[in-house]
């Protein structure tokens, strides 16, 4: 329907990355929204071990049926990435070739996934990373703003702002994502030169994902206020659900100031903590829960490959109206 160089780097129908979910982007997941045509991404760090990983993603690969699946890999500053090294190899030796990175520049990693065979889209918040990241021999960039749910760094732009900049200053295709969960907002991302819609939030409620039937509610009750931006005072910046542990972590901000530290949250800041309360047992008021505004279009608990199909529809519809427009204006 609308391709692009990421449409076609990647292999998938349209133009949607649904970036990796840590916790949430399992097999069943990301295999479901292959199959309906978007690029998803399988995320080592939301198992346990290595083998648990390569066992998921066997798994992921029989269930999408031939259609392309990635992997992700989070570089942290804050956290361990050891498992990293050791899954891309895992991938590689599967025959996986697409991959994402987000976090810290991914360094040697690229040179890994090129020699391999494969494509890296590596996710930025700030436009110097982009650039750089594009510099040392990324194939494309996915920028995403202050808007974004999960970890959107200490940007104070949206995307949008960071995106017109961007296509000045790097040649690879970039995807842009924050906040997006229409496809009126996917077509408008490639209106604005983008080629591809990084959209995550508005499969939080998908029935592949495998979470407590209280989160799910949550989401699909969540609305566009329903999020909130933490941990500014340690430059650890994270979006999350609006619930009684991210008011608790705001109120220690304003309580520590500059003296914060990471150690001074505790459990409340342990992405294991928000797993094994929200997401495995059902207090969604415990644990930090990532999310942007974009859940509040998450109506329902449905198929992830169904949300695809609507996404898809809406570009449809939001096309054919901007072409009725264009026809008016140039008969006039």
């Amino acid at each position: 329907m609308f391709r692009t160089r990421l449409t076609e780097l990647f292999g998938m129908r349209f133009p949607i990355i649904v970036g990796g979910m840590m916790w949430h982007s399992k097999a069943a997941f990301v295999a479901a929204c292959a199959r309906a045509g978007a690029m998803a991404f399988l995320t080592p760090k939301s198992h346990d071990s290595p083998d648990a990983f390569e066992a998921d993603l066997v798994k992921c690969l029989e269930l999408a049926q031939g259609a392309p699946v990635g992997v992700n890999f989070s570089i942290s500053r804050f956290r361990s990435n050891e498992i990293n090294d050791t899954c891309l190899a895992i991938a590689q030796r599967h025959g996986v070739t697409r991959f994402e990175t987000a976090g810290s520049h991914p360094g040697e990693m690229i040179a890994r996934i090129h020699d391999g065979g494969g494509v890296l889209i590596h996710k930025s918040t700030q436009l110097r990373h982009a650039v750089k990241a594009a510099q040392s021999g990324v194939d494309a960039i996915a920028i995403v703003g202050m808007e974004a749910g999960g970890h959107p760094g200490i940007n104070p732009h949206p995307g949008h702002v960071i995106l017109a900049q961007a296509l000045k200053e790097i040649d690879v295709p970039i995807a842009l994502g924050g906040g997006i969960g229409t496809g009126r907002q996917i077509l408008g991302v490639l209106a604005q030169g983008g080629e591809a819609a990084v959209v995550v939030s508005r499969f939080l409620a998908s029935t592949e994902i495998e979470a407590h039937p209280n989160y799910k509610a949550r989401m699909v009750a969540a609305g566009m206020d329903s999020t909130v931006a933490v941990l500014h005072a340690i430059k650890d910046t994270w979006r999350v659900l609006d619930n009684e542990t991210a008011r608790r972590v705001q109120q220690m901000e304003r309580e520590l100031g500059e003296a914060a530290r990471h150690a001074d949250f505790g459990d409340m800041v342990s992405g294991r903590h928000g797993r094994d309360w929200a997401y495995i047992a059902g207090d969604v008021d415990r644990g930090l829960v990532s999310m942007s505004s974009a859940v509040a279009h998450a109506d329902c608990e449905e198929p992830a490959g169904d949300i695809v199909a609507k996404l898809a529809r809406e570009m449809e519809v939001a096309w054919e109206g901007l072409a009725g427009r264009h026809a008016c204006a140039v008969s006039k």
